[in-house]
């Protein structure tokens, strides 16, 4: 006999079988289970969003009227300055500005036009 037979034959007495069925099942059962979850899941899901558009529209408060002149806004900082409470109610219908020539620069803290300069 050869060392490598001899070698082999000592090893194949030494190793101990090892059951795999129960780490089969165990494997198999949480695959099962997170297969349920998200089986639950997807079923819910279209109930739940169903329920929170009722709540919704139960407890929905109506939205205010839009103010005419967003529809002129075309950038973060296009926004006119709000009008006096008074002008609120009487508030024209703004014309958008046109493509050709962009708002002057206004800072915030400026009082009228005159007050802000453009920098060169």
């Amino acid at each position: 006999m050869s060392v490598l037979t001899m070698l082999a034959d000592t090893a194949a007495e030494t190793e101990e079988r090892t059951n795999i069925t129960p780490y089969l099942l165990r494997f198999g059962a949480k695959f099962l289970a997170i297969f349920a979850i998200v089986a639950v899941v997807t079923v819910l899901t279209p109930r739940i969003a169903k329920w929170v558009d009722r709540m919704r529209e139960r407890h929905q408060k109506d939205m205010p009227p839009e103010d005419p002149r967003c529809k002129a806004v075309k950038g973060p900082y296009d926004m006119p300055e709000p009008l006096p409470k008074k002008q609120e109610e009487q508030a024209p219908e703004a014309e958008p500005e046109t493509e050709d020539a962009p708002p002057a620069y206004r800072p915030k803290h400026a009082k009228s036009l005159e007050d802000s300069e453009p920098e060169p």
